[in-house]
């Protein structure tokens, strides 16, 4: 008797799914790309970019620095002295580590303003998606990065941009 039931309770669970999925309304949304697609995100990013230009300045410098002792080792190596050449490679060991260490602190503080303009930006961005879970009457809304596949006509990501531009 208990396995009948638990065949029909499937059974009903198989026929009857189709029929509660086609009733709901499922959206997608990538919640950081809406944020970084946004014109005052774009602006904030364009402010830290040029604050951060001579980091970013100095990081090329050492790259070519580094490339131009690659070079010159590649090229010369042969006839280069045991001096020069130990000379080169502190040099090189130099350059690298404070390159590294450059490039590890100009990507730390982007993300730092990145995050720092998310935590701004999220009561709004919660507000903006909320406004469009009303407006759309979606029953659920998923972040993207939770999704193996989701077809495009789902995402809204684009539509969460345009209502945080329209209220920025």
């Amino acid at each position: 008797m208990r396995r009948v039931l638990s065949v029909l309770a499937a059974f009903a669970a198989i026929t009857l799914a189709p029929a509660a999925a086609a009733e709901l309304k499922i959206a997608i949304v990538n919640v950081n790309e809406a944020v970084s697609q946004t014109q005052e995100a774009r602006a904030f990013l364009s402010r830290v970019q040029e604050e951060l230009a001579p980091d970013q300045e100095r990081i090329r410098e050492l790259t070519a620095e580094k490339s131009r002792i690659e070079e010159r080792v590649e090229r010369d190596g042969e006839v280069l002295s045991d001096a020069e050449r130990v000379s080169l490679s502190e040099e090189y060991d130099r350059i690298t580590s404070d390159l590294q260490y450059r490039a590890e602190s100009y990507q730390k503080a982007l993300n730092r303003r990145r995050n720092e303009l998310l935590r701004q930006m999220g009561p709004r961005v919660q507000a903006a998606l909320d406004d469009l879970v009303q407006l759309e009457a979606y029953d659920l809304v998923v972040p993207a990065g939770s999704v193996i596949y989701a077809n495009p006509k789902h995402d809204i990501t684009r539509k969460l941009t345009e209502r945080l531009d329209e209220k920025g």
